[in-house]
């Protein structure tokens, strides 16, 4: 009887060492604690919380993700569907740093972002959606308080969150260090593009996307590029809308993002043929671990 004790208490304790019963024993919704965002108007919004570090860290890398349309709401849970695969990565992956992650929850009624930038003549609204603004102003006390690095803030997003990503980046130049939007896209305005180009970007999308064209993504990546600041491109072939799952999941781009620093922001390489001979180059030169 003690024999067979000892044995089950071996199994269980290999059983902790394996991936697989890593991501078994802690849920994704027992790390990414409830919290709420609370504005200087007393306003509110949910968020996940996942402290990936010890006191003596801080400040800390700090990335804010943002979920997309279908996980709009108010019950502070669904958010965190649409990364999963991230937070599987993170799970076994030893190499990143600490760090703070945040997983905030916007409503249909107030999204990331006012308008949404399907086409070339977009024109950003003057002001930030509200939901946007609140991520901003809690990034902003975390700074504050000591807890986040304001040279390693990072922000990505998928769908809906990716439009609100390049909403970020383009509103607020000199903030992010680095950003990952999904599928998506943005404004191609000179002011809005030399903003952009303060911070280090990796664009993805799928080429045979249906929801959101990856005419977005590639016009962006094009007309950074033709000012010099092309952002890191990964385009999936015959691939459709929900990438993301890959995207975020990419152990080379988690690395390269917590490897990013405010004030240096990196520049792809598009080569001497143009943009889509540079966009070619460079899914040549990369391909997606696991892909």
């Amino acid at each position: 009887m003690i024999r067979s004790a000892r044995f089950g208490a071996v199994l269980l304790a290999l059983a902790v060492l394996l991936p697989g019963a890593a991501r078994a024993q802690f849920a994704m919704a027992e790390r990414f604690t409830p919290s709420v965002i609370t504005n200087a108007l007393g306003e509110t919004m949910p968020v996940r919380v996942w402290h990936r570090y010890a006191p003596k860290d801080k400040p800390v890398p700090t990335l804010v993700l943002l979920h997309g349309s279908g996980e709009c709401g108010t019950d502070n849970a669904s958010q965190l569907q649409s990364f999963k695969s991230f937070y599987d990565t993170l799970l076994i992956d030893d190499t990143l740093p600490p760090a703070l992650i945040l997983v905030p929850q916007c409503t249909q009624s107030n999204p990331w972002v006012r308008r949404i930038a399907f086409t070339a003549d977009y024109v950003p609204p003057r002001y930030p959606a509200p939901a946007l603004k609140n991520v901003k102003y809690y990034l902003d006390q975390l700074v504050k308080d000591g807890t986040a690095d304001p040279k390693r803030l990072y922000i990505g997003g998928l769908s809906l969150g990716g439009f609100g990503t390049w909403d970020a980046i383009q509103r607020w130049p000199n903030y992010f260090a680095a950003a990952v939007p999904v599928c998506a896209g943005g404004s191609v305005r000179e002011q809005d593009l030399k903003n952009a180009g303060t911070t280090s970007i990796w664009v993805f999308h799928g080429s045979a996307d249906p929801a959101v064209s990856v005419e977005c993504s590639r016009r962006m990546v094009g007309a950074l590029g033709a000012r010099g600041t092309a952002p890191r491109y990964t385009e999936y072939p015959n691939a459709g809308h929900a990438v993301w799952h890959r995207a975020f999941s990419d152990k080379a781009m988690l690395n390269w993002l917590f490897r990013q620093r405010l004030g240096n922001p990196e520049h792809a390489d598009t080569g001497d043929t143009g943009f889509f001979g540079g966009v070619l180059k460079q899914l040549k030169d990369y391909v997606t671990p696991g892909s």
